[in-house]
């Protein structure tokens, strides 16, 4: 075996973590001095005992490595263990650092990430924030790093995308599985713009206790993170708690007073959390600047006509459905659907919903 294969091996011990992998490199110096060690040899260490004595033994003699290495290239994965010069540096000081990295795709590059967190049960206003806010920000040449689960992870994997930028997901399981199932599509689409990493090996399937674990990674790869929408009692937080602690920004898109999707991010304000209201504000902090585009937003009265720009005034990032835009405007069901036809087709708003319309947040996006 190559020295890298030792190393490999050694990080790839299930059962021995990171505190007794270096209790053992201080008595035999390198990785394949522990594999050539002794059963009396290994006894002597401090803390390996019987479980941990087993542990090697059995999986130097078992063909486990090349097993496991296998398995590696059958899934197209690559893997970065704590002993290797590239281990990435900002998991080198977290407090429980993962002892391998295994990764689809590639590992973020850009010189400066961020990390975008929110609800799973998000509304509408909040999705679209999520993907305005990554769609702009991955524009600008900023990497956007999430963990791909329902709401607003996938919101911004969706949005940087559609910027033409890169997105990582960060798993809470083995990076082979597509999880949650119904992002299939968009798990497909990140392995071609980013990658998906994990700490856990191949076969690892995602459980409740691995979603928090994972939280410290999403905030130690971004320089920062944004919350959009949070209860009080959230993952979201976790994650934002996780960046404080590593001495990163932490960003929040205010929310309504007394809504509970709200509650997390006000109070992350209050804690002196950076308010953001536009992407700009995010890139602006960070000396990031991007060309000012015309974009179909800005001086709407020069081709709207007067009836579909009162449809689009009366829209937000809240749904509203085509009968209470007929009763707000005072309109003809017939007119207003001309209109409603006239600005999806622009790209101006979208249906979310049964009859349910919104402003678009990323601009010049087509309906179908």
């Amino acid at each position: 075996m190559r020295q890298r294969d030792y190393e490999q091996w050694l990080c790839g011990l299930d059962g021995i973590g990171l505190k007794k992998i270096q209790r053992l490199l201080e008595v035999f110096f390198t990785p394949q001095a522990v594999y050539e060690a002794s059963e009396e040899e290994l006894r002597k260490v401090k803390g390996i005992g019987d479980k941990e004595l087993h542990i090697i033994l059995e999986n130097r003699c078992s063909g486990w490595f090349e097993k496991q290495k296998n398995v590696l290239e059958q899934h197209g994965i690559r893997n970065i263990c704590y002993l290797e010069k590239n281990y990435p540096e900002p998991f080198r000081h977290l407090y429980t650092p993962p002892k391998q990295i295994y990764y689809i795709g590639k590992m973020p590059m850009e010189k400066k990430c961020v990390g975008i967190v929110g609800a799973r049960n998000c509304s509408h206003y909040g999705r679209e924030q999520a993907r305005r806010f990554a769609y702009e920000l991955a524009k600008a040449g900023i990497g956007i790093v999430s963990g791909m689960a329902r709401g607003i992870d996938g919101w911004a994997h969706q949005g940087a995308l559609e910027g033409g930028g890169n997105t990582y997901a960060v798993l809470g399981n083995s990076p082979e599985i597509c999880y949650p199932k119904e992002h299939e599509k968009l798990y497909q689409s990140i392995l071609k713009r980013g990658g998906v990493l994990s700490e856990y090996p191949p076969g690892t399937e995602a459980r409740p206790g691995f979603f928090p674990m994972r939280n410290r990674l999403i905030s130690a790869l971004s320089d920062g993170i944004l919350v959009v929408e949070a209860k009080r009692k959230s993952g979201s937080l976790i994650t934002a708690k996780e960046a404080l602690e590593q001495g990163k920004d932490v960003f929040v898109v205010p929310g309504r007073i007394g809504d509970e999707l709200s509650e997390g991010c006000n109070a992350l304000i209050k804690q002196g959390a950076y308010l953001v209201t536009t992407p700009v504000d995010i890139m602006e902090h960070y000396g990031v600047f991007q060309e000012k585009k015309k974009e179909n937003f800005v001086n709407l009265n020069f081709f709207l006509e007067s009836k579909e720009e009162m449809v689009y005034a009366s829209l937000r990032l809240e749904p509203k459905h085509v009968s209470a835009l007929a009763t707000e405007l005072k309109m003809e069901l017939t007119p207003l659907m001309k209109c409603i036809y006239a600005l999806s087709k622009r790209g101006l708003i979208k249906e979310v919903g049964n009859h349910y319309y919104i402003r678009n947040s990323i601009p010049n996006e087509k309906s179908n």
